[in-house]
């Protein structure tokens, strides 16, 4: 499963890597180029998460007085907080796409990484295997890494130690491709294959290196979890205190720096290369989507899903609510008829009329008006529902019951 993953995430961006290497001749900076293309590709997706946090904030005011005042009453609450998305237009899931993608991407380097030899040098999987067979052979304890991912940058550093011995497989011409994209497969010195270490055997130049790049990717999480923080207090100072979410954001850079040793360098160094665009990125944004930017973004948005909807179409909110009554509506039917099936008739009379005045009080309850003036109405509402409008006028008018100004029958 996981192969098959890495292939589906690995193949559209070892393409990507190729054509940025075959551009700049030298692979950390292939990284760096390929880091900053997919931060523009997701640029869309990210300004409209940014743009949904800024109405999010915008809207938490209005939400801790919802939990307040139906605090007692969570389906209500939720049922509230629906609307409340809807008429704000705040889609509360939007960020779960781009951290989906993030990961995606994530799969995808992991495996190009892993395979400089397929993707970068088009060497087909039957010499690589022919290659990888002269590593056994030659290093058994360097083969011991590679069975599965690492077997293509074994190859790589075996080949760097003893080239001719690969000559019988590889021949001349890309043995020398082989050894010339080695050197270039580095940053500073540092093997982008190599996997950092905390206690190196010598800590020379290269080990000092290679730690760097786990410690680098920590900081910059970090440093873009507390940027977050300072920003979502500054624009809303009274929101909630969130205590899971704020320990998953700061795990998030303790994770970074155990992945980042985990795996080969070139793949910290995208990660290195990725939070730090991702901070810039959000400074950026934050400072453009201001209070008074916001304001007049919903207002023209207002407007427009105005018209938009104005035929009849339902917004994602509206068909989440739907969807949610939908639920409801089968639950309470389930629930009904698992109460009722051992029930008399009398029981069941009994029955129908305590959940009718219960729907009658949630239902007035909904709306503001007063539950006895609506059970009565509902009733009402049963006994002359066959009448003709004139006839329930006539009724009106014989009993004294005054029709309010703006009501119609």
């Amino acid at each position: 499963m996981m192969d098959f993953l890495y292939d589906l995430c690995g193949k559209p961006f070892g393409w990507i890597m190729r054509l940025i290497y075959d551009w700049v001749d030298n692979y950390a900076f292939a990284i760096l180029l390929f880091t900053i293309f997919t931060k523009l590709i997701l640029f869309p997706i990210s300004y409209k998460q940014q743009k949904n946090s800024a109405r999010m904030q915008r809207v938490n005011p209005k939400m801790e007085k919802l939990r307040q005042k139906y605090k007692d009453d969570p389906k209500k609450m939720q049922e509230e907080q629906m609307k409340l998305y809807q008429e704000e237009n705040v889609n509360p899931g939007a960020s779960c796409l781009p951290m989906f993608l993030q990961f995606f991407i994530l799969f995808g380097i992991l495996d190009v990484v892993y395979k400089p030899l397929s993707y970068i040098l088009k060497m087909k999987d039957s010499v690589i295997s022919s290659a990888f067979e002269v590593v056994q052979k030659i290093n058994p304890e360097l083969a011991k890494q590679g069975p599965s991912l690492r077997r293509e940058l074994t190859i790589l550093t075996a080949h760097h130690s003893d080239a001719s011995a690969f000559q019988s497989v590889l021949g001349d011409n890309l043995s020398a491709k082989i050894s010339e994209f080695y050197d270039k497969f580095s940053l500073f010195g540092i093997n982008l294959g190599e996997i950092p270490t905390w206690h190196p055997d010598t800590w020379n130049a290269a080990a000092i290196g290679l730690f760097m790049i786990p410690v680098l990717s920590g900081a910059l999480q970090l440093a873009l979890t507390i940027y977050m923080q300072i920003s979502q207090k500054k624009r809303n100072p009274g929101a909630p205190n969130m205590g899971c979410m704020n320990v998953m954001l700061y795990a998030m850079p303790i994770f970074s720096v155990w992945f980042a040793f985990q795996v080969p360098a070139g793949v910290g160094f995208y990660w290195v290369c990725s939070s730090f665009f991702s901070l810039i990125q959000s400074i950026g944004l934050n400072c453009y989507f201001t209070p008074a930017r916001i304001e007049k973004i919903c207002e023209q948005e207002t407007k427009k899903n105005a018209k938009k909807y104005a035929n009849g179409k339902k917004s994602f909110m509206q068909r989440m609510m739907d969807a949610q009554q939908g639920m409801d509506v089968q639950n309470q039917r389930e629930k009904y008829a698992e109460e009722t099936k051992d029930m008399s008739r009398s029981e069941l009379n009994k029955y129908n009329q305590q959940v009718l005045k219960e729907a009658r009080k949630r239902l007035a309850e909904k709306y503001g008006e007063d539950p006895e003036k609506a059970g009565t109405a509902g009733i009402l509402h049963d006994i002359t529902k066959y009448l003709s409008p004139q006839e329930q006028l006539n009724l009106c008018g014989k009993y004294g019951i005054t029709i309010s100004q703006g009501n119609t029958l």
